[in-house]
Parts: structure tokens; sequence; C-alpha cells
């Protein structure tokens, strides 16, 4: 019974977090930004599919066919892009997928070994047929788990890797090696820009006043002397 419910506890939450990946709008660019330019005199980008100036860090889907702020990429199996407002939950969903599946594969080791001792030993079982058939599909569901658990290990470490980093998926395939973001305003911020900044409700897969992302999507703080290396490093008119 704790097994049980430890299990589904993860599970309402991983599908709470899918619920909300596919449901939160990512970010949209908001009206009339970047239109007046004030005293600042740093480059913009203008995306003429959508016809609006880009902020930092906003790039265009072509899938979705609009600008996405601080877009990671867009994911098919939630049919939307990974963006300033549901990228929380996207990691949410590999987490509590992750320990769905580690729940599964410990406690169907014991059960396994147990049910091939029993048939193995041949100790009064009333229906063999059918415990082997049992077995089997037993065996089946946790090569199945114990394979996708494999799989996702890699890919949960990357994407931790990108958030605690300050990149976006698309950042760091642009990124030269060894160089750090100029976002990266420390481990401890760079995740509460995403999950926000009470540690409490990091788990929590919906956003409320205290568990939404700090900032806005279109503003972002940035490290000075990273800002500093990057336009010395630009050609001079």
């Amino acid at each position: 019974v704790l097994v049980l419910l430890v299990y589904h506890v993860f599970f309402a939450n991983l599908l709470a977090s899918f619920y909300g990946c596919i449901m939160t709008d990512p970010g949209l660019v908001p009206p009339n930004w970047g239109f007046y330019m004030g005293d600042e005199t740093k480059r913009r980008r203008y995306c003429k599919m959508c016809n609006v100036w880009k902020p930092d860090r906003t790039h265009h889907c072509s899938i979705c066919n609009r600008c996405i702020l601080n877009m990671d990429h867009h994911c098919p199996w939630i049919n939307n892009c990974v963006g300033f407002y549901n990228r929380k939950f996207f990691i949410q969903l590999l987490s509590y997928v992750y320990l769905s599946l580690v729940v599964v594969v410990i406690f169907t080791v014991p059960e396994l070994w147990n049910r091939v001792g029993l048939l193995t030993r041949d100790s009064g079982v009333t229906n063999p047929t059918l415990e082997w058939i049992s077995t089997i599909f037993l065996t089946c569901a946790f090569c199945m788990s114990l394979l996708l658990l494999c799989t996702l290990t890699n890919f949960i470490k990357f994407h931790m890797k990108l958030v605690l980093e300050n990149y976006t998926t698309i950042e760091n395939l642009e990124r030269e090696e060894g160089a750090r973001s100029k976002f990266d305003i420390g481990r401890r911020r760079n995740w509460e820009q995403v999950f926000g900044s009470q540690a409490w409700l990091w788990w929590l897969p919906m956003h409320t006043q205290a568990s939404r992302p700090i900032g806005d999507g279109v503003r972002w703080r940035v490290h000075y002397t990273r800002v500093i290396d990057e336009d010395e490093e630009l050609p001079h008119e």
C-alpha cells in the first residue's frame, strides 16, 4: 500500500506537469514591444514572419508559426514549444516520469524473484501456465521500464545542466566549447528563473504567485563581465 501511494503521488504529478506542458502558453512577445527604443542603442532582431521585434533569447518556431520567449525547443510529445512559462513543467515531467520508473523497476525486482523462484520450485502452484504468462508480461514491463530509465538518465541530466548554467537547447547548439552564458547569474538564481524563488514549491506542477518563474521572459539579468567580453570580441565598424 505504501509503494502504491508513493507511486501514485509521482504519477499524479506526472499527469499534472504533462497537462501544464501542453496547455501553458510558452510565452508570447508583448504587443508593440521594441518599437520604442528610448536611450537603448543595443541592436535588436526583427522577425519578418511575426512582424515583431524579438527580445533576447526569443526565437521563431516554424511549427507553431510564432515567436517564443526563451525558446528551448519544440517538443512533439507535448505538441508545444518549451519556453519561458512552461519550461518548469517540462523539467518536472521528466523528473516525475523518471521517479515513477524508478519505483516500478526497484519494486518489480523482488516480485519477479519470488515468482520465478515459486515457479521453478513447483511448490503447489494451482495454475502454472497462467503464472508463467503473467510472469512473462511482468518481465517485459520490467525490461521496458529499465530501458526507458536508462534512456532518460542522460536526457534529464542534460536538461538539468542547461537550467543550472542558464542555457537553452538552442543556445547550447551555438555555444563555443567551455563558454559560459552571459545570462548565467549563479546556479541558485538560474534555477529560480525557471522554478521560482520558493524551494518548497519547486515540486508543484502549477504556477502560483510564489512558484512562477522569476522575470517576464523579455528582460534578462546578465553577468556584467561576460557582456563586456562579448562586446570586445565584436568587430568594430
